[in-house]
């Protein structure tokens, strides 16, 4: 397994199982289910071939031992080696992967608080124009009685008993010794002795926020507005997390949008169609502008108004606006209005299925 002589020195075979152990541990493979089992195997050779007692059974009896037991690692949680330390034969963590990574930490260290996210329904109007718009949304704050310590002001803290101030606490599993997190200091190597009365040595307090938040013009249902440091308090004085505005757009009847282009539907009369005309059209912000309407337009026609549209947020410039032509034709005309209509019928003398069939 380790791929060494059977009377290979014990130097030797500890260089060869650190050189396996780094190349297969689950933290370099995650996920990977053949180097797990890889790991295991080697594992297994070195608990065997470190101990002299194990290594003189094997010698004798194979990997079965005396009583065809042999070591069973089925119930290890390799696991548990990312959110700990463990020790082999005298290799911890640190030894095999100090030099990768930098060192572990048997103490909790700071970490960054938990990020949260807030659902804000908005109209169609605000996503085009953009709008400072006021949440009020709950988060855990730092404690500001004891400043995110847990401790009462002027209290202190004392070296925890159970693992000696350093955060974790062995626990032997066989040829194993695992570390976990400490389960009367939480990790932190300390033990506070009179806890803040107002946190409950928690360092945080849950807490309603106001806050206003701006909402750049452009967006869309599903975009994300990120407001730093919003989220939850860090722990042992880590930075806050974020909190994510989820945008969702209401929908407006008389615009559609196609990201960052928007249309609607334009009634023309049949004389604004035929000699063109200049109409005043709305804005989705509310404003207004004037559209040309070229003679012999037809229906079904769009006509474009450059740069009307959304505002591209992951681009340069705007969408474009669309007027969808729609000619209203009048319900059944009498009198005089009929009379002029089969009159200019038959002064245009036109056959609109002409060529069709």
């Amino acid at each position: 397994m380790l791929g060494v002589a059977r009377g290979a020195p014990a130097d030797e075979i500890k260089k060869a199982y650190r050189k396996l152990a780094r190349k297969h541990h689950p933290d370099v493979n995650p996920g990977d289910k053949e180097a797990e089992d890889r790991f295991k195997e080697i594992s297994e050779a070195y608990a065997i071939l470190s101990d002299e007692q194990k290594k003189s059974e094997y010698d004798q009896f194979g990997h079965a031992g005396p009583q065809g037991a042999g070591i069973d690692f089925s119930d290890f949680d390799f696991g548990g080696f990312r959110t700990g330390g463990f020790d082999i034969g005298g290799f911890t963590y640190e030894d095999l992967f100090g030099d990768l990574f930098g060192g572990r930490s048997r103490r909790r260290s700071p970490s960054r608080g938990e990020d949260l996210s807030y659902r804000l329904k908005i109209s169609f109007e605000d996503a085009y124009k953009g709008a400072d718009i006021p949440i009020m949304f709950g988060h855990t704050a730092v404690c500001d009685r004891c400043a995110g310590s847990g401790a009462e002001p002027g209290s202190g803290t004392t070296a925890c008993p159970r693992c000696h101030g350093t955060g974790q606490e062995k626990v032997a599993q066989g040829a194993f010794h695992f570390a976990h997190t400490c389960r009367q200091c939480n990790g932190t190597g300390n033990i506070i002795s009179k806890p803040c009365s107002q946190c409950r040595s928690q360092g945080g307090v849950q807490k309603q926020e106001r806050l206003t938040v701006k909402i750049p013009a452009g967006v869309d249902t599903g975009s994300k507005v990120r407001v730093a440091g919003k989220g939850n308090a860090g722990s042992m004085g880590g930075p806050p997390g974020d909190l994510y505005i989820m945008v969702e757009v209401s929908s407006n009847s008389n615009f559609k949008r196609d990201g960052a282009d928007i249309s609607f539907d334009l009634p023309l009369t049949y004389g604004e169609a035929a000699l063109g005309a200049k109409v005043q059209i709305p804005l989705p912000g509310g404003a207004a502008t004037t559209l040309t309407i070229p003679s012999g337009t037809q229906g079904g026609q769009k006509l474009r108004l450059k740069d009307k549209g959304f505002p591209r947020l992951k681009g340069k410039g705007r969408g474009h606006l669309y007027a969808v032509i729609k000619i209203k034709v009048p319900k059944a005309p009498k009198g005089k209005a009929g009379d002029l209509i089969r009159e200019l019928d038959d002064v245009l003398d036109m056959d609109p299925r002409k060529g069709l069939w």
